[in-house]
């Protein structure tokens, strides 16, 4: 039955007037481009089903909006947040990462020509703390450095330097998510010296220990399952 769809589609041939273009003379109204500007798309990463009912009213009450918070489906598992302000929207993103059930919600911001066809959802920002540094190498610069080894660094702890503890550095970093996380720690050097620095991420959600993906844990793991 597959294959006949195939071939359908491969014999299939447009006539002329299904070849030509619809043009398009009116142009996006200001109140509608206003409401996209203030709006965040959303996607569980997850492969199992959710209650999206349950997922909106835990949204609206956590992010203390209630029915100001508008949130349209727009494609099957894709979510549009509409806010009422920028204030808002940058508080949601800049206090993500957040979760649902124990599965990351990614977010990405609305820009010109997106559709539900072509949004992709590859980065999501994480709070990363770095332990072990020396004391000496606790600058922004050395964060932006391993940062930028983990994934892409955004910012530091505006803190850094001013603050009441100095066990660690903390740093924010978009992290790709078809790459595994990297655990543990790493070797770090500057000239002939080195040292060890440890990572730990706040509020991670599931992921696997096997092999550090996000979205699934060890047990839903088909790479896992194949070995």
């Amino acid at each position: 039955m597959e294959q006949s769809v195939v071939e359908g589609l491969l014999n299939l041939r447009l006539t002329k007037e299904e070849e030509e273009e619809i043009p398009i003379t009116s142009k996006s109204r200001a109140d509608l481009l206003e409401e996209c500007s203030l709006s965040l798309f959303g996607h569980l990463l997850t492969d199992r089903h959710q209650n999206q009912r349950a997922l909106k009213n835990t949204l609206r009450s956590t992010w203390k909006m209630g029915s100001d918070l508008q949130i349209v489906e727009v494609e099957n598992n894709i979510l549009q947040f509409k806010f009422n302000s920028e204030y808002q929207l940058q508080w949601v993103e800049q206090n993500g990462p957040w979760n649902f059930e124990n599965n990351l919600l990614l977010l990405c911001r609305w820009r010109k020509d997106l559709s539900a066809s072509n949004i992709v959802f590859s980065h999501s920002p994480f709070w990363v703390q770095i332990w072990g540094l020396p004391f000496e190498h606790m600058s922004i610069e050395v964060g932006r450095e391993l940062g930028n080894s983990l994934g892409r660094f955004t910012e530091s702890n505006r803190r850094t330097g001013h603050s009441d503890q100095a066990k660690f550095m903390r740093i924010r970093v978009d992290l790709q998510l078809d790459k595994p996380l990297r655990r543990g720690g790493r070797v770090a050097s500057v000239d002939s010296e080195k040292f060890w620095v440890s990572f730990k991420y706040e509020r991670l959600p599931i992921f696997c220990f096997h092999y550090g993906r996000l979205g699934h844990d060890d047990k839903h793991c088909l790479e896992c399952i194949d070995h």
